[in-house]
Parts: C-alpha cells; structure tokens; sequence
C-alpha cells in the first residue's frame, strides 16, 4: 500500500480550487439611447378608455356604446342571479346549477329576470344589486322570495338559457355513529343538476315601453 501524501501537499491544491475570478470592471462606454422602431408607434388598442373619454350620462348611450364594442354572441358578460347564486356568464357558456323546480324538459327555454350587471370589454351597467353590500342587505327581507332589489329590467338586456338534461351525481353515503351507544345509519344521496345553455345577450334601445291602456267598449244595443 502506498503511503498517503502528506497534508502539506493537499492544501495548496484545495486552496486553488476555492479561488474565484476577480469581478469585472464596469463598463467604460454608456448605452446608446432608445430610438423608436422604423414601424412606428404601436398600434394596439388601450387596456383602459383614455382619461378624455367622456362617460355617457343616459342609458340609451350607454348602450350605443356596448353595442359598438361587441355583438350578441361575443364580446359582452353579464352577472346573474340564479338559485340564490351569483353567475359570471357568456354566451354560448354551459351552466350547471341544482335542479331547478319545477322540472322543464329538455328544449326549454328560460329567461333571465335577475340581471344585474350587462358589460363589454370597457364599459358596464350595473344595477344597485351588483354591489356585495347592497345585495346583502336586501336579500331576505322581501315577501316574494326574499327579493326587492332592482335589477336591469329586460329593456336594457335580455339573455335566454335553454334547458339541455337533468341529471344527478355519483352516490354519496354518509355514515352517522355515536359511539358506545349502538347507533349506526347510513344516509345514501344523489344530487341532481341541471345543465344550462347560454343564448346570445341582447341589447334593447334602453327607453322604457309605453304602457298601452285598453279603452272600454260600450254593449251593443
């Protein structure tokens, strides 16, 4: 067996390995300045309106500014209310909920009364029920259904949703134990669901429709 070197001999070596290279000199000549690329500005439209925009003040103006940025079947959002839950929705979205009762076959279409909020990219309408807090606060304390918040009444906007099936989930089984007692239940559920097709969003004028009183006819004699 050779005999090991002596430590004299492993320092040195250790000690060049450790050795790191010096920090380089900072430059010595400054960047150039940026100049604009031989295209031009960007051509990209903006995140946000300009701060000269003008914010309509009447809803018929604001509507004419929804449309001009959107259509019915792209484009536009609107928050809902359905199965005392708030909904983010889009056309042509598939929306699962509990089931809805009384049960509709398959093909049925339902519209949306509970809008509150209709929107594109950079504009809104939003009802007072859109805020967390107004919502809240009114939620409950009604006589038809616990609701007497407005909402954006079907002249402004109006959405369809088309019933596509019924359907339930896996089983569930709930074991219920109390101990030292001898009491033991299963509980077996299923829930059901209802899936939902989103129409297109449309728009109206935003000018309330003209109550048509009916005139009385007198008999004929």
């Amino acid at each position: 067996m050779p005999p090991r070197p002596p430590m004299r001999a492993i320092a040195p070596v250790l000690a060049r390995a450790l050795q790191t290279t010096a920090p380089l000199p900072p430059p010595t000549s400054t960047l150039p300045p940026s100049t604009p690329s031989a295209a031009g500005p960007s051509t990209l439209p903006p995140l946000l309106p300009s701060a000269s925009a003008v914010l309509p003040s009447t809803t018929p103006e604001a509507l004419r500014l929804l449309k001009s940025q959107s259509s019915s079947s792209s484009g536009l959002y609107l928050l809902a209310r359905l199965h005392s839950r708030t909904y983010l929705l889009h056309p042509r979205d598939v929306l699962t909920v509990p089931t809805l009762k009384p049960l509709s076959p398959p093909g049925t279409t339902l519209s949306l009364t509970r809008i509150l909020e209709v929107g594109s990219r950079e504009y809104a309408i939003r009802s007072p029920a859109a805020d967390g807090k107004t919502l809240r606060k009114t939620v409950g304390t009604g006589e038809e259904g616990g609701w007497e918040t407005e909402t954006i009444p079907p002249w402004v906007a109006q959405c369809e949703l088309t019933v596509l099936e019924h359907t339930k989930s896996p089983m569930e089984r709930l074991l219920k134990k109390k101990r030292r007692k001898g009491y033991e239940k299963t509980i077996e559920h299923k829930q059901g669901w209802t899936r939902l097709r989103v129409g297109d969003i449309v728009l109206g004028e935003g000018v309330r429709p003209e109550t048509e009183v009916g005139t009385e006819t007198e008999p004929l004699a």
